[in-house]
């Protein structure tokens, strides 16, 4: 299969860079994105966020959630903080998450794992009772961080810094796609969107091997009716080319 075929499902801009990591392994990388990361524009929540950032130093942890919000999050300190505040935990979760925070000079540490769970497991030695914690994220999200943190006794806030949204597509679009042997999909939102429109336009997809970031996704992916879901254990692109090295016998 040196010229597999694979949908990458992910947002840009991170959706072309991952396009040209798979195009080194000699695959075929196919880009339809299932969300759109729209950074908050509306001048009142920005001078909301601007107050945050400006606040920041008052945080013992700050978490981010995904490679977007440590971006965007990187603009805002750049633009509020030249140089950043000490003793602050800076936290990404995830590789991809983390790493993106250590190209801008951002000191982030980063579980072992990969997922929010992995995460509270990660943090559970740490004393969190009144800690104040500062969730980076998009609008929404799951709570389950927030929620698990404030049991413990931190004192949470959320950061918001963009909309997710669900990209417009037509029949033509799915149409007009080369085959497909291989998908990667990144987060459970992702796979909801494309499993919506594969119900629609591709049903023969739900048989093609699917890669998921955590096994919270691939067991959503089977019960949505992928029959082929595999966990890749990351949303970065090293695990995802790992498993996807195993699916193709590379």
């Amino acid at each position: 299969m040196q010229d597999c075929r694979i949908l990458i499902t992910r947002p840009e801009p991170e959706n072309s860079l991952s396009r040209e990591r798979v195009r080194a392994y000699g695959w075929v990388a196919v880009p339809l994105p299932m969300l759109e990361i729209t950074p908050v524009e509306d001048i009142n929540k920005k001078a909301i966020i601007r107050a945050q950032i400006f606040d920041i130093d008052t945080f013992d942890y700050v978490i981010f959630v995904s490679k977007n919000a440590a971006r965007l999050a990187c603009d805002w300190l750049d633009e509020c903080w030249p140089m950043l505040p000490i003793n602050v935990h800076w936290i990404g979760i995830g590789q991809g998450t983390t790493q993106t925070l250590l190209n801008e000079g951002v000191p982030a540490l980063s579980n072992p794992g990969h997922t929010t769970e992995a995460l509270l497991e990660w943090l559970k030695p740490a004393r969190m009772k009144d800690q104040k914690v500062l969730i980076v994220r998009g609008e929404g999200g799951r709570p389950e961080l927030a929620n698990k943190l404030k049991e413990r006794g931190a004192k949470v806030s959320y950061l918001s810094l963009y909309d997710r949204k669900k990209p417009i597509y037509y029949a033509q679009t799915f149409f007009m796609l080369p085959d497909i042997n291989l998908i990667w999909v990144t987060s459970g939102e992702s796979l909801l969107n494309l499993s919506e429109y594969v119900s629609l336009h591709k049903p023969e997809w739900k048989t093609l091997p699917i890669l998921t970031p955590s096994i919270r996704v691939n067991q959503q992916a089977k019960e949505m009716g992928w029959i082929n879901a595999s966990c890749a254990n990351g949303a970065d692109d090293n695990s995802l080319i790992k498993a996807t090295e195993f699916h193709t016998g590379k």
